[in-house]
C-alpha cells in the first residue's frame, strides 16, 4: 500500500473528485488488481472515475462516502483506511468464497450551463423520458442543477470455492449478478438484476463494457431491463467487465436542485 498523501495532494484530489461530473466522466467503479485470488493473498483495488472503462485513480477519503464495505460469508464489515491510501482498498480476505465490496458515495452536485450538454448526457445514459419531463415541470433549459450519487460494487473470488453468489446489499441503485463470474466460460450469457430501493427497476438502460487491451477502447454493449428488472449480456471473452446503469428522479422540494440521479456499477472478471 502506498503511504498517505500529503494534505495538499489530498485537497487537490478532493477538488478533482468533485469536478468529475457525470457529464464528463460517465462511470465510477471499483477495479481490483485481480478478480480471483488465492486465500491469503491481499485484495487490492482502486476507485476510478472515467469513461469507457478508463479513468483516474482516487485515494481513500472517508469524507467522500456514506459507506465503503466488504460482504462475505462472515457478514459485513467496513473497509478501513487512512486518508490518501493508494490503492483505496487493500485487505487480506477473511474467508474463501465470493467477496463483495460496495461503495456508496455522498451527494455531489453539478450544473449544466446549456440544454445541449444536458440532453447529450441523457441520450448517452438512455434516460429517454427525462427531457420531456423537464419541460413539463416548467424547469429552465439553462443552469440545470443535478445531485448525483454513486453506487459501486465489485466481485472477487477468493480461493477455489466459486459457489458463492452476488446479492443485494442495500445500495440505493444496485446491480446484482445472477451468476458467479468464476463459473462462466467465454461465450456464455450472464444475467443481472437492477434494483432501485430494493425493488426491480424496469425499462432502464444497462451498459456492459469489456475492457480493451492496454490503450484500446472498451467495447460497449447496451440493453434495457425487462419488466422484472433483468438484463442479459453475452460475455464474449475472458477479461475484466464493467456493468453500469443510471436512474434519475425528481428531488425533494427543498433540495435546491432540478434532478437527482443514482449511478450503479458492477465490476467482475472472467477467466
Amino acid at each position: 500500500m502506498a503511504g498517505p498523501l500529503g494534505r495538499t495532494a489530498i485537497s487537490a484530489l478532493i477538488v478533482a473528485m468533485m469536478a468529475a461530473s457525470p457529464a464528463l466522466s460517465h462511470e465510477f467503479w471499483i477495479e481490483p488488481e485481480d478478480y480471483s485470488i488465492a486465500q491469503g493473498d491481499r485484495i487490492r483495488a482502486d476507485i476510478k472515475v472515467g469513461q469507457d472503462f478508463k479513468g483516474d485513480i482516487f485515494p481513500y477519503i472517508a469524507s467522500r462516502f456514506v459507506a465503503f464495505q466488504r460482504h462475505d460469508k462472515l457478514g459485513v464489515s467496513d473497509v478501513e483506511g487512512t486518508a490518501g491510501d493508494l490503492p483505496a482498498l487493500s485487505q487480506t480476505p477473511r474467508i474463501e468464497g465470493l467477496t463483495l465490496f460496495t461503495y456508496h458515495s455522498n451527494e455531489n452536485r453539478i450544473t449544466f450551463v446549456d440544454w445541449e450538454k444536458f440532453t447529450s448526457y441523457l441520450a448517452y445514459e438512455g434516460l429517454n423520458a427525462v427531457a420531456a419531463r423537464h419541460d413539463a415541470r416548467g424547469l429552465p433549459r439553462d443552469r440545470i442543477r443535478e445531485i448525483y450519487i454513486r453506487c459501486a460494487k465489485t466481485l472477487v473470488n477468493v480461493g477455489p470455492d466459486v459457489t458463492g453468489q452476488d446479492r443485494a446489499t442495500g445500495l440505493p441503485l444496485e446491480l446484482v449478478a445472477e451468476q458467479n463470474p468464476g463459473t462462466l466460460t467465454p461465450g456464455e450469457d450472464m444475467r443481472f438484476r437492477l434494483l432501485w430501493q430494493g425493488a426491480p427497476q424496469p425499462d432502464t438502460q444497462v451498459a456492459l463494457f469489456a475492457k480493451g487491451s492496454e490503450g484500446a477502447e472498451a467495447a460497449r454493449t447496451l440493453t434495457r431491463t425487462d419488466a422484472d428488472g433483468y438484463a442479459s449480456f453475452t460475455v464474449p471473452t475472458g477479461g475484466a467487465y464493467l456493468v453500469s446503469a443510471v436512474h434519475m428522479i425528481e428531488p425533494a422540494a427543498d433540495s435546491k436542485t432540478d434532478w437527482q440521479s443514482y449511478w450503479a456499477s458492477l465490476t467482475f472478471g472472467v477467466e
